[in-house]
This record gives structure tokens, C-alpha cells and sequence, in this order.
């Protein structure tokens, strides 16, 4: 039986490509990409939403097909399912404009076959330990479609490593006074709009050769491999814990090393930053600059993990000028009067000194909780990032807002 022609095989090399109109209409090629599930089972979400409804869970290491939706997530297949999953928990295997994926045959002599059963065709026998090129597949299938000596079949996934690693992720700390953080793996391509400084601890992963994928703002950000020491220690499953082990080289800088460069009171952004830094998307937390609006958005969105007021009187005083939230009764209710702060809160102040008009000052990060008193991280704290101690009773604390971080590792 004949095998399929070099000319199919072009063919269907060229199917890898999709079409698309640039704004002057214009065709032009656009290739595949390729990326790997990190980091555990992933969420396949009916819209780019992390509360939107889930359609599947996809199984840590598999392999999808993406195309770029918007900055934070992707849209793939995966079964009878069209749907959208997290950049951030994605590798991308084949940044480099590559229209196919490298494998190898491993475990023996491997039979391609003429569909994607055990029971079709053979078409012929691949050694063991040969090179191949993964031209296509299906994320839920068993089998790649892939070409050898002049043929195109299917042979089975549990037979192919794909040679280009898929990493998780692991800590890594910047060795260079300034480091440009970019938008894509080149130093041509568009940087975010600050870069890092000495000794900052960021997530990173393997992308294309001499470049390392991280985040920023909770987007994919790359940066140059000869700049980053990788640690020895392994990156936390919890997000709250991963922020308080990152965050100790930020002690005593200041917004000029750039909390996302933002300038003025950047209190709110460097919590968020915190945040971002170790991996909480950024529709989950409040992305905001003032403290006021960020208490809302614990109050009233859907993402939050919800707002405990510590006092009456600070309850009463934000509800009468934030008509947002004039829904609330001035009164604690009970689950209020009985919490308890947990590490990875934001916890908001209202000093002593302010001016009457004032309904909230400042904002940290719980970092540790005792008997008695717990401890924060703060930005623009005497424009600082400061480690300090409060009492659980102080009555400047209004109130804490509480991210929904278990819900964001599993988004």
C-alpha cells in the first residue's frame, strides 16, 4: 500500500498556518503555537473570565494549541470544548516561529499508522530514539499526526517525549542592577513599562533559547537568561506563600525601582504588585491606586474573597461616602465581629491624624498573625517597602479584604 506523497505531506505542512487580514486587508501567515499545561490540572473557562464557567480540566503536561485572546489569557480546544485558559500556567514550546513541535521516538521501534487507531494501517516502523516532527494533534487524543521518510500519520503521544522541556515554574533572582523586562523573547521587542531591580526574586520558567518566561502584572514578561540565578528552593504551592518569600529583597526600596511603575501613592499598587509577583491573575485582586476604590472591590466583586470591617464606626464612616456600598448595614455582623486575619489579607488603615474627610489611608499585606498582634508589608511607608508590627485591637485598622487565592490556583 502506497504511502501518502511528498506533496500531501506539504499540504498538510501548510495547514499549520492560518490565514488572517491585517488591517489593510492584506493576508498574511500566522504559525501555530504550541504550549504545554504547567503546574497542575487547568481550567478550560467558557469566556476569558476566571468566573466563568468551567468546561473541562485539563491535565497538568498536556499539550495544546493556542491563539492569543488578550494579554492574560489563551484560547484553545481541548475535546468537543472551545474555551479560554490562563497564559500564566501555559509554556509556550515554539516562540520561536516554529510551525511544528520536536519529538523523539522513545521505548522502541513505534508504528506509524494511517488513522489515529491501533487497528488502522501500518504505514511503516520508526526506530527507536529517531527525531521526529509533531505536525499536529488533538489535546485529549492518544496519538500525534507527524511525518517520516516521505510519510504522514498518527503514532501514539505515549511513545513521543517532546524534546523541548516543559518546565514549571521555579524561583529566580535578578543579578543585574536594572533588568529590562520585555513582552516577548527578543531585545528588539517592546518592554513593560519598568524593569527589575537587584536581587528581586520573580517566577520563572524556560522559553526560547537564552530567555526565561515570567510575569508581570500577571502577563507572560520575558528576560534574558544571563541575568537571573536560579534557586535552589522549590516554589510554594501557595500563592501567599510564594509573595512573603519573595518579597524580603523589597525591604526599604522605593516606587523609583518600580512597583509597576506607577508614581504617587503607591501603597495599593505595591500590595498588588506583591500579589501579581507570585502569581495571582490580575482579575483577581483589586488593581487599583486608591484605597478607597480597592475596598469596593473587595466588597462588591465576584473574584474577592470578600471585605471584614474591624469596627462599627469605621463601617458606618465608609458606607456614608461610598454610595457603592450603601447596601451594607453600618452594623458588624457576626462573621465580621468573629474574624480572625490571615496571612495574605490586605489590611486597610485610617490614621489617627487624618483629616475628617478621610475614610481610609493606607494599605499592606498581612505577612504573619500571632496571639496578639500581627505583622505587614507595606509600600510608601515614608516612601519605603517596611516590615512593621501592629496589635490586633489597634483602632486604626478598618478592615481587611481577602483575596481569593485558592480559587486562583485552581483557575
Amino acid at each position: 500500500m502506497m504511502g501518502i506523497s511528498c506533496k500531501l505531506v506539504e499540504l498538510l505542512r501548510k495547514l499549520h498556518l492560518f490565514y488572517t487580514k491585517n488591517k489593510k486587508g492584506r493576508d498574511k501567515m500566522i504559525t501555530r503555537i504550541f504550549g504545554a499545561v504547567t503546574g497542575g490540572r487547568l481550567n478550560l473557562r467558557a469566556a476569558a473570565d476566571s468566573s466563568a464557567s468551567i468546561l473541562a480540566s485539563i491535565p497538568n503536561e498536556t499539550l495544546l494549541i493556542v491563539t492569543e485572546h488578550n494579554d492574560t489569557w489563551y484560547a484553545t480546544n481541548y475535546g468537543s470544548y472551545t474555551g479560554f485558559v490562563m497564559k500564566q500556567y501555559i509554556t509556550l514550546l515554539n516562540l520561536a516561529n516554529a510551525t511544528e513541535l520536536p519529538g523523539e521516538v522513545t521505548g522502541g521501534s513505534l508504528n506509524m499508522r494511517r488513522t489515529a487507531s491501533t487497528s488502522a494501517d501500518r504505514i511503516i516502523q520508526i526506530p527507536n530514539s529517531t527525531a521526529l516532527t509533531i505536525i499536529d494533534f488533538d489535546a485529549d487524543s492518544q496519538w500525534y499526526i507527524t511525518d517520516y521518510n516521505g510519510y504522514t500519520g498518527y503514532v501514539m503521544k505515549q511513545y513521543i517525549t517532546v524534546t523541548q522541556p516543559m518546565h514549571n515554574w521555579a524561583y529566580g533572582q535578578v543579578t543585574s542592577n536594572t533588568l529590562n523586562v520585555r513582552r516577548q523573547p527578543s531585545t528588539s521587542a517592546d518592554r513593560w513599562n519598568n524593569v527589575w531591580p537587584l536581587n528581586r526574586i520573580v517566577l520563572i520558567k524556560d522559553a526560547v533559547e537564552g530567555w526565561f518566561e515570567s510575569l508581570y502584572r500577571g502577563q507572560p514578561a520575558y528576560v534574558v537568561k544571563d541575568y537571573i540565578n536560579v534557586l535552589d528552593t522549590p516554589v510554594h504551592d501557595s500563592i501567599v506563600d510564594r509573595m512573603l518569600f519573595m518579597v524580603t529583597p523589597e525591604l526599604g526600596r522605593n516606587n523609583v525601582i518600580c512597583f509597576n511603575g506607577y508614581s504617587g501613592e503607591w501603597c495599593h499598587r505595591f500590595a498588588d504588585w506583591l500579589a501579581m509577583n507570585a502569581g495571582m491573575p490580575m482579575d483577581m485582586i483589586p488593581n487599583d491606586s486608591n484605597c478607597g476604590t480597592g475596598m469596593v472591590w473587595f466588597i462588591n466583586n465576584a473574584n474577592s474573597g470578600g471585605f471584614h470591617f474591624k469596627s462599627a464606626e469605621h463601617k458606618a464612616r465608609f458606607i456614608s461616602n461610598y454610595s457603592a456600598v450603601n447596601h451594607l448595614d453600618d452594623e458588624l455582623t457576626a462573621a465580621e465581629e468573629a474574624y480572625v486575619p490571615a496571612p495574605g489579607d490586605y489590611i486597610y488603615f485610617r490614621w489617627t491624624n487624618a483629616a475628617s474627610s478621610v475614610n481610609v489611608s493606607h494599605v499592606g499585606i498581612v505577612a504573619t498573625v500571632g496571639e496578639n498582634s500581627l505583622t505587614t508589608w507595606e509600600g510608601n511607608s515614608g516612601d519605603q517597602v517596611v516590615n512593621r508590627t501592629f496589635a490586633l485591637n489597634d483602632a486604626q485598622i478598618v478592615g481587611y479584604g481577602k483575596p481569593n487565592y485558592a480559587a486562583a490556583q485552581q483557575a
